[in-house]
């Protein structure tokens, strides 16, 4: 571990660049050229991993360079696109880029959305810890588990990256015809979806964890726990919605106290059910975590939107 993380520190900078050209190209609505960017990291990184790794016998230091390469990929691809870019336009001055006001607003918005995915991986690292206290078995059921969830998490995040591009027009413009109807569509588009990959886990779960679990014991374990996770994408769609919405209106301090509040809900609930139910009580404790940020976040939208249409 020591090894992978001393060369994946070499990245650093690389990962940084590459966080803050996807932040622009997902708020101009050029979700495509994020995309592009997000395909050559992961494509580069999944290649070389297995020829560093596996083929050449680099072990996890070949899977850390890759890492490294696909990270310097995509940054130097993406930079070659924002050059030619500004390039094009005319000259800006200097002063509104150190505003210090508009710098300090950033760094208020960027530190409150920090906070919120600090306490949200607190959370998953709980929920980790205490899986394992159940036994090798149940950590191994619990997962592999939450790696069907996560894959169905990154659609709904897709749509909470909509939510943020159409309410921060609508909230640019002062509009709000057009910021109801971003909240209208990304529910439905995000319920919608969710309900359908509830659907699709529950009947095709038992052979999706035998694509990530080989042992028989961690299969037969992970299946007995499967509606947790199939009904979780259900109760994270109104979450990742939630959020975008927030983010896009850049009402961060929302964010960060919900989110605050929900891992509070999470941890009283995982002591108090996982002692009485065990793993049962701790996927309990998950879908109260995700219910908590979704519906806390829905009862204070609507007096943020009356200060932020105030006629």
């Amino acid at each position: 571990m020591e090894n992978y993380i001393r060369i994946r520190l070499v990245s650093a900078p690389a990962a940084l660049i590459n966080y803050a050209m996807l932040g622009y190209f997902l708020g101009r609505g050029e979700a495509g050229r994020g995309l592009f960017l997000q395909l050559v990291l992961n494509g580069l990184n999944i290649g070389l991993s297995n020829f560093l790794g596996l083929y050449l016998g680099w072990g996890v230091a070949g899977v850390a360079w890759a890492a490294v390469c696909g990270e310097a990929a995509a940054m130097i691809a993406g930079m070659a696109i924002l050059l030619g870019r500004f390039r094009a336009m005319p000259k800006m001055s200097r002063q509104p880029v150190f505003n210090v006001a508009e710098m300090s607003r950033m760094l208020h918005l960027s530190s409150d959305i920090m906070i919120r995915c600090f306490v949200m991986m607190g959370a998953y690292i709980v929920f980790t810890r205490q899986g394992a206290q159940l036994g090798t078995l149940v950590l191994a059921a619990n997962a592999v588990l939450m790696q069907l969830y996560l894959v169905t998490a990154y659609f709904l995040d897709g749509f909470g990256a909509a939510a943020e591009q159409l309410v921060g027009r609508a909230i640019g413009a002062s509009y709000r015809p057009a910021f109801f109807r971003a909240v209208r569509l990304t529910a439905g588009w995000g319920l919608g979806f969710a309900g359908c990959a509830s659907v699709l886990l529950l009947a095709s779960g038992e052979q999706l964890v035998g694509i990530i679990a080989r042992a028989v014991d961690v299969r037969t374990e992970a299946v007995s726990y499967l509606p947790w996770a199939a009904f979780a994408v259900l109760s994270g769609a109104p979450a990742f919605q939630m959020e975008g919405i927030f983010i896009g209106a850049t009402w961060s301090r929302d964010i960060r106290n919900t989110m605050l509040l929900a891992f509070a809900a999470f941890v009283a609930a995982v002591f108090r059910l996982g002692e009485m139910y065990g793993n049962h009580g701790l996927w309990a404790a998950l879908h109260i975590f995700l219910l908590v940020r979704g519906t806390s976040l829905l009862s204070i939208m609507g007096r943020r939107v009356r200060t932020a249409f105030r006629e």
